[in-house]
């Protein structure tokens, strides 16, 4: 039955991921943080606040996330006093890391609770490692995981009339946002990676359902076919790898979600910018390590294995 706000088809994609978390232990967390959001967007939240109980159980970075994304969903549903009491639980949490700090202070920010939002900033800068840190350093500091944190920040202190302070001054004001002015290209980031200046990258793309439904909507901004779209994406991050990223976090974007972003920002969801804006929205709970296991599913959303997917070691060749 479809009815009271139930989405089958995210149902199905709740169902499977959970399917998957059971099948890949080691992703069982990052699987689950997916699962929560599809059965919530499914019209199923007593399924996402059962999966995030079991999460907050299990502890660990895992459990902060889950705590993070059960404050959102508390607020949302109008349970004020038990948000709070989450809040309050996860402060405590000897696990807490910086990006559900960062979760919880845009959180707050958004409900204009900047007192709130400062503090929850504050535990975010506090808890940023040594790598992070040094990103902040580099030219395109704006454009790092830990520059979007010090930049937000920074707005809520001068929002509260307070003077800046050094890690305000980390970021130049000039940067102000990543989403205020073009984000860096792919050949941006293989210099930075060349040059040494940077680690980690995070990158964003449409799996394989949402792709569909991009090119359904903008026909002439995604041309091309899946085969073309995901061997290109595939073989453009094996080109990052090799010049030397550590780590690749690649977050699959939602239209819908996209586009009610755009809306909410006066921009066009097919804006780079804007997708790179609402990236650093949803990427704690939904960002995906690659490369995945070869035995993993498959980045794309396809269902099959990675390695007999995109991961294959012939992909591209000609």
């Amino acid at each position: 039955m479809a009815g009271n706000g139930v989405r089958p088809e995210e149902l199905e994609i709740a169902e499977g991921l959970e399917a998957d978390a059971a099948d890949f232990p080691e992703e069982r967390g990052e699987l689950l943080l997916e699962a929560v959001t599809a059965w919530r967007r499914g019209g199923r939240p007593d399924r996402a606040y059962e999966l995030i109980d079991q999460l907050v159980t299990d502890g660990g970075p895992d459990g902060c996330f889950a705590r993070a994304q059960r404050i959102d969903h508390l607020y949302e549903d109008g349970r004020d006093e038990d948000a709070a009491t989450e809040v309050a639980a996860l402060a405590r949490d000897p696990a807490l890391s910086d990006g559900p700090c960062q979760i919880v202070a845009e959180l707050f920010a958004e409900r204009e609770d900047l007192e709130q939002a400062a503090a929850w900033y504050d535990r975010a800068v506090a808890r940023l490692d040594d790598e992070a840190v040094q990103a902040l350093h580099g030219p395109h500091a704006a454009f790092s995981f830990a520059g979007t944190i010090v930049q937000g920040r920074r707005e809520v202190r001068e929002a509260l009339g307070l003077p800046p302070d050094r890690m305000d001054e980390l970021v130049p004001e000039s940067q102000t946002f990543p989403w205020a002015q073009e984000p860096p290209t792919r050949d941006d980031v293989l210099e930075r990676l060349e040059a040494g200046e940077c680690a980690r990258v995070q990158l964003v793309f449409f799996q394989r359902r949402e792709r569909a439904e991009a090119q359904r909507r903008w026909p002439d901004e995604y041309p091309g076919t899946d085969e073309e779209y995901f061997t290109a994406t595939e073989l453009g991050w094996r080109e990052l790898r090799d010049a030397g990223a550590a780590s690749i976090t690649v977050v699959p974007l939602p239209v819908s979600g996209l586009v009610a972003f755009a809306e909410e920002i006066g921009k066009s969801p097919t804006d780079s910018a804007v997708k790179n804006r609402y990236s650093s929205r949803i990427a704690p709970t939904a960002g995906l390590s690659w490369p995945p296991p070869r035995n993993g599913p498959c980045w794309c959303g396809s269902g099959g294995k990675y390695k007999k997917c995109c991961g294959r070691p012939g992909l591209g060749a000609t």
